[in-house]
Protein backbone atom coordinates (compact mmCIF):
# COMPACT_ATOMS: atom_id res chain seq x y z
CA UNK A 1 0.00 0.00 0.00
CA UNK A 2 1.29 3.28 -0.83
CA UNK A 3 1.72 6.20 1.53
CA UNK A 4 -0.71 8.46 -0.29
CA UNK A 5 -3.44 5.59 -0.20
CA UNK A 6 -2.76 5.17 3.78
CA UNK A 7 -2.91 8.86 3.80
CA UNK A 8 -6.55 8.28 1.88
CA UNK A 9 -7.83 6.51 4.36
CA UNK A 10 -6.64 7.79 7.12
CA UNK A 11 -8.24 11.00 6.41
CA UNK A 12 -11.28 9.52 5.65
CA UNK A 13 -11.35 7.79 8.50
CA UNK A 14 -10.65 11.04 10.37
CA UNK A 15 -14.18 12.61 8.68
CA UNK A 16 -16.25 9.59 9.60
CA UNK A 17 -15.57 9.77 13.19
CA UNK A 18 -15.49 13.64 13.06
CA UNK A 19 -18.85 12.87 11.72
CA UNK A 20 -19.88 10.84 14.74
CA UNK A 21 -18.82 13.13 16.95
CA UNK A 22 -20.79 15.57 15.97
CA UNK A 23 -24.00 13.53 15.48
CA UNK A 24 -23.66 12.25 18.59
CA UNK A 25 -23.07 16.27 20.58
CA UNK A 26 -26.20 16.76 18.59
CA UNK A 27 -27.76 14.17 19.74
CA UNK A 28 -26.81 14.50 23.29
CA UNK A 29 -26.11 18.36 23.31
CA UNK A 30 -28.30 20.06 21.09
CA UNK A 31 -28.09 23.52 23.27
CA UNK A 32 -24.32 23.37 23.06
CA UNK A 33 -24.71 22.48 19.43
CA UNK A 34 -26.76 25.40 18.18
CA UNK A 35 -24.79 27.66 20.52
CA UNK A 36 -21.47 26.59 18.76
CA UNK A 37 -23.08 26.16 15.00
CA UNK A 38 -24.28 29.85 15.53
CA UNK A 39 -21.18 31.15 17.21
CA UNK A 40 -18.20 29.72 14.73
CA UNK A 41 -19.84 30.12 11.65
CA UNK A 42 -17.41 33.50 10.71
CA UNK A 43 -15.12 29.99 11.21
CA UNK A 44 -17.10 27.99 9.05
CA UNK A 45 -17.33 30.80 6.23
CA UNK A 46 -13.25 31.25 5.84
CA UNK A 47 -12.98 27.31 5.19
CA UNK A 48 -15.34 27.48 2.83
CA UNK A 49 -14.33 30.51 0.96
CA UNK A 50 -10.59 30.97 1.30
CA UNK A 51 -8.96 28.30 -0.57
CA UNK A 52 -5.51 29.57 -0.12
CA UNK A 53 -5.47 29.73 3.53
CA UNK A 54 -8.79 29.26 4.89
CA UNK A 55 -7.95 26.42 7.36
CA UNK A 56 -4.85 28.28 8.79
CA UNK A 57 -6.66 31.35 9.16
CA UNK A 58 -9.58 29.37 10.80
CA UNK A 59 -7.00 27.92 13.34
CA UNK A 60 -5.91 31.87 14.15
CA UNK A 61 -9.04 32.50 14.34
CA UNK A 62 -10.64 29.60 16.83
CA UNK A 63 -8.72 30.66 20.34
CA UNK A 64 -10.21 34.09 20.02
CA UNK A 65 -13.79 32.35 19.18
CA UNK A 66 -13.45 29.88 22.09
CA UNK A 67 -12.70 33.06 24.26
CA UNK A 68 -15.73 34.35 23.18
CA UNK A 69 -17.81 31.37 24.18
CA UNK A 70 -16.60 31.18 27.29
CA UNK A 71 -19.39 33.39 28.74
CA UNK A 72 -22.20 31.88 26.95
CA UNK A 73 -21.25 28.41 27.85
CA UNK A 74 -21.31 28.94 31.74
CA UNK A 75 -24.91 30.87 31.38
CA UNK A 76 -26.00 27.23 29.12
CA UNK A 77 -24.49 25.32 31.57
CA UNK A 78 -26.52 27.59 34.43
CA UNK A 79 -29.69 26.49 32.59
CA UNK A 80 -29.24 22.98 32.05
CA UNK A 81 -28.24 23.01 28.90
CA UNK A 82 -31.27 23.22 27.53
CA UNK A 83 -32.87 23.74 23.97
CA UNK A 84 -34.66 26.39 25.02
CA UNK A 85 -31.58 28.34 26.85
CA UNK A 86 -29.24 28.15 23.83
CA UNK A 87 -32.08 30.02 21.63
CA UNK A 88 -33.04 32.59 24.93
CA UNK A 89 -29.07 33.53 24.64
CA UNK A 90 -28.26 33.47 21.07
CA UNK A 91 -31.94 35.83 20.75
CA UNK A 92 -29.34 38.31 22.47
CA UNK A 93 -28.08 40.16 19.87
CA UNK A 94 -24.53 41.04 22.18
CA UNK A 95 -23.91 36.99 22.44
CA UNK A 96 -23.38 36.58 18.65
CA UNK A 97 -21.80 39.71 18.25
CA UNK A 98 -19.25 39.42 20.51
CA UNK A 99 -19.04 35.98 19.41
CA UNK A 100 -18.62 36.72 16.04
CA UNK A 101 -16.17 39.95 17.07
CA UNK A 102 -13.73 37.94 18.93
CA UNK A 103 -13.31 35.80 15.43
CA UNK A 104 -13.10 38.78 13.73
CA UNK A 105 -10.47 40.11 16.11
CA UNK A 106 -8.85 36.35 15.23
CA UNK A 107 -8.82 37.10 11.60
CA UNK A 108 -7.09 41.02 11.94
CA UNK A 109 -4.41 39.56 14.55
CA UNK A 110 -3.10 36.96 11.47
CA UNK A 111 -3.83 39.95 8.64
CA UNK A 112 -1.26 41.84 11.21
CA UNK A 113 1.28 39.20 12.02
CA UNK A 114 1.57 38.63 7.71
CA UNK A 115 1.78 42.29 7.38
CA UNK A 116 4.72 42.39 10.29
CA UNK A 117 6.58 39.17 8.74
CA UNK A 118 6.26 40.89 5.51
CA UNK A 119 7.96 43.94 6.82
CA UNK A 120 10.09 42.48 8.23
CA UNK A 121 11.44 40.50 5.06
CA UNK A 122 11.84 43.55 3.27
CA UNK A 123 13.62 45.58 5.91
CA UNK A 124 16.02 42.45 6.24
CA UNK A 125 16.28 42.43 2.25
CA UNK A 126 16.82 46.20 2.15
CA UNK A 127 19.89 45.71 4.88
CA UNK A 128 21.61 42.93 3.18
CA UNK A 129 21.32 44.42 -0.21
CA UNK A 130 22.72 47.74 1.10
CA UNK A 131 25.50 45.28 2.91
CA UNK A 132 26.09 43.54 -0.41
CA UNK A 133 26.23 47.35 -2.04
CA UNK A 134 28.79 48.42 0.19
CA UNK A 135 30.74 45.67 0.03
CA UNK A 136 30.65 45.47 -3.99
CA UNK A 137 32.04 49.56 -3.78
CA UNK A 138 34.69 48.25 -1.49
CA UNK A 139 36.03 45.68 -4.11
CA UNK A 140 35.49 47.90 -6.93
CA UNK A 141 37.62 51.00 -5.07
CA UNK A 142 40.50 47.99 -4.47
CA UNK A 143 40.20 46.76 -8.17
CA UNK A 144 40.89 50.29 -9.36
CA UNK A 145 43.51 51.08 -7.28
CA UNK A 146 45.45 47.97 -8.33
CA UNK A 147 44.94 48.61 -11.96
CA UNK A 148 46.04 52.20 -11.80
CA UNK A 149 49.41 51.20 -10.20
CA UNK A 150 50.82 49.10 -13.07
CA UNK A 151 52.39 50.93 -15.38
Amino acid sequence: MTASVAKGQRGSLTKWVNGLACGAALAWLPGYSLLIGVLLIPLIAVCLLDSNRGEVMARMMMPYAFAALVHPFHMLWNADGSMDAAVMLLMNPMTSVVGWCAAGGGWFVFEVAILGVKLTRQFQVRQRKATIAKDLATLAEEWDEQVAERP
